[in-house]
């Protein structure tokens, strides 16, 4: 708790919110430049402390060389135009302090609108001088997904759910961490670590941490994997990793003589950096616990550890306000960065691993760049103290302080949200994986999970749960609930159902004569098309019959005429007149059949033209069969989804009492 208590006794007076300057176009000149310009604003308030003979924090302002070459702190203006990175504009407008000229108002506006312009015109020299080609700005950010798994993120599935120790009352909340990838936060307790579902509100499950509080907790670039680092004062300081689905803790790394206060994994997980209380950051192998390295460069409490995402650099910060970024593989250092004026107590590095974010018991949260090390922007977060930063994948801040807020920032340092006091100074903050919720926790113990779209829908989360037994029993309590208020859904599934059966059978018994119907028009169109079939033959037939049956009775004509001639005739006559009579009976037989079929084609033609109007006069009353089944599906899809809901609500609590129970025994 020393760390926290350090934090506190920082103080917790507010600071006066950034203000930033616009003047009119009017009051500008078209081109600022240093000899013109800003050289005689500088010689009337700051060449007293700031010249050549006389160098106030190693700075002069009195020529543009010195100007450009900048302070003990490094450089004050960039020719880049970048307004937001420039100390010297940090501090003559107020945004961060010492504010210049010291002991005095600010300067007068005109005279601010003048430098302003110089800086983001590029820092000119004289009249003569060019605009130099702006560099590419270090703030804009191009969202990532590296390091997000290929299949579903981690989540707990066979986590422990017993409590190591109970409580009264929780302690001050010493670490937060949210998944990158799921909706899983984890915040550390008294000898446990707490997951819980960030959406839902729901445990998860609860990491045993025999060796005192966890100080520090990140999760793995891909979120299967938590890293702990802490342990109890004066007597031990460990990190510890933690597998995320099942809990089993996998690694435990160091052994510090007293606790751990910033921790972190690389991205590879195979190498482990801590910092406390002795002032070391050490490196170790992940794998067998082997230390690597000892730097020795700082001089106070080291408070954060942080590995850039790509697992090249790793930063160090410290009580006495010293930030470090080291090379990863060869612990070689690769930045001394200054500027802040307290302790550093939380880093965070953007996605693509370019800019850093220092947060500071002077109240900001630096902004720096990993080329060259240049201060992209300075933020008067929270008055009192800012006491954790983090980001999330589009590169948005959140950020907690001693001023009892949790608020959210742009990428570009600007303020986007400030969310309700928490009661006490605000200790830890995360933001979950979609950037839909901030998780803060302040020195009550208390963490609030509350929707960055709505402030009021603030839940609570409990660093402390109650004791297995407890939870048991109130879980027992929740299924005897869940399956009380599951029966009367199932019985309106059931009464649903039933009506949409009810429903479904007048129109299953029209379809079935709309296809009866349909079948006898068919029927009846194929008669029709046979008896045309039969006429067509008889046509074809007709022709040679006639032609026959004429033949036949010129024979008879002639046979009747040498009759007169010829008795011998007589005979042959009778066949031929017999015959003759067959064929008039054959032909008028055939013309019959004609006559006949074609009054079947008309029939036929009729009687399918009949059941065809009648199948589709059926139809139109089958629109209103199907509304009404699709009404009654409508029923059953919310009484079963309301009755799956409730059925997989009652499955979480009976799984939840059957892990409670195995951890009870």
């Amino acid at each position: 708790m020393l760390k926290r208590f350090a934090l506190i006794a920082a103080g917790l007076a507010s600071s006066a919110s950034p203000s930033v300057m616009a003047a009119d176009a009017k009051d500008v000149p078209e081109k600022v430049t240093f000899e013109e310009h800003v050289k005689p604003i500088f010689r009337q308030h700051c060449l007293n402390c700031h010249h050549q003979g006389d160098k106030k924090g190693g700075l002069a302002l009195d020529t543009f060389g010195s100007v450009v070459e900048g302070g003990g702190s490094g450089e004050v203006v960039y020719d880049d135009g970048d307004l937001g990175g420039s100390r010297l504009w940090q501090l003559v407008s107020h945004q961060d302090t010492p504010v210049m000229p010291p002991n005095q108002d600010k300067l007068p506006e005109p005279q601010l609108a003048i430098i302003k312009a110089w800086i983001e015109g590029g820092i000119l020299e004289n009249s003569g001088s060019k605009v130099k080609k702006k560099k590419a700005n270090a703030l804009a950010f191009v969202a990532s997904t590296g390091g997000k798994p290929d299949g579903p993120a981690a989540m707990p599935e066979t986590t422990p759910l017993a409590t190591p120790l109970v409580t009264e009352r929780a302690s001050a909340i010493t670490a937060i961490a949210s998944s990158p990838w799921a909706p899983l936060v984890a915040i550390a307790g008294q000898q446990q670590i707490v997951l819980y579902h960030s959406d839902t509100g729901e445990l998860l499950g609860i990491l045993p941490f025999e060796e005192g509080i966890a100080q520090d907790l990140k999760f793995s670039r891909d979120g299967a994997f938590l890293i702990a680092g802490g342990g109890e004062h004066s007597v031990q300081g460990i990190v510890a990793i933690f597998n995320v689905t099942t809990g089993e803790r996998v690694a435990t790394v160091g052994d510090e003589l007293d606790t751990v206060f910033g921790a972190d994994a690389n991205d590879a997980m195979n190498r482990v950096a801590l910092g406390g209380p002795q002032k070391m950051l050490r490196i170790f192998d992940a794998t067998d616990g082997e230390k690597l390295f000892d730097i020795k460069k700082h001089t106070d409490w080291i408070y954060a550890v942080a590995y850039s995402p790509d697992g090249i650099l790793v930063a160090s910060g410290d009580r006495s306000g010293g930030l470090c970024v080291w090379e990863a593989e060869t612990g070689r250092l690769y930045l001394d960065l200054t500027g802040h004026k307290g302790a550093i107590h939380s880093l965070a590095w953007r996605d693509d691993s370019n800019v850093l974010a220092s947060a500071s018991a002077d109240g900001t949260v630096k902004l720096w760049e990993m080329e060259g090390g240049k201060n992209l922007r300075t933020i008067n977060a929270h008055g009192g103290g800012v006491t954790s930063v983090k980001f999330d994948h589009q590169g948005q801040i959140a950020t907690s302080g001693a001023d009892a807020r949790a608020k959210l920032w742009g990428g570009d340092g600007n303020e986007i949200k400030n969310f309700p006091q928490g009661g006490e100074a605000m200790l830890e903050v995360a933001i979950s994986h979609d950037g839909k919720r901030l998780i803060y926790g302040n020195w009550n113990g208390e963490v609030f999970n509350t929707p960055i779209d709505d402030a009021n829908a603030t839940s609570k989360l409990a660093a402390n749960p109650p004791a297995t037994a407890s939870r048991l029993e109130n879980a027992k309590t929740s299924l005897v609930s869940v399956q009380q208020r599951l029966e009367p859904v199932k019985a309106q599934l059931d009464q649903a159902l039933a009506g949409l059966e009810a429903a479904k059978k007048p129109l299953a018994e029209l379809d079935q004569k709309i296809a009866e119907l349909q079948r006898q028009s068919a029927e009846s169109e194929t008669a029709a098309t046979t008896a045309e079939q039969s006429v067509a033959k008889i046509d074809q037939q007709l022709p040679a019959l006639s032609g026959e049956t004429r033949d036949m009775q010129d024979q008879v004509t002639a046979l009747r005429v040498s009759l007169a001639s010829d008795a011998t005739k007589m005979v042959p006559l009778a066949e031929s007149e017999e015959r003759f009579a067959g064929k008039l009976l054959e032909l008028a037989k055939l013309r019959r059949q004609r006559t006949t079929e074609f009054d079947s084609i008309a029939a036929h033609r009729d009687q399918a033209a009949k059941q065809k109007a009648e199948a589709d006069q059926l139809a139109t009353t089958r629109a209103p069969l199907q509304e009404q089944i699709q009404k009654a599906q409508q029923v059953v899809d919310a009484a079963k989804q309301s009755h799956d809901e409730i059925a997989s609500e009652a499955a979480k609590v009976e799984s939840k009492i059957e892990r409670l129970m195995a951890n009870l025994n």
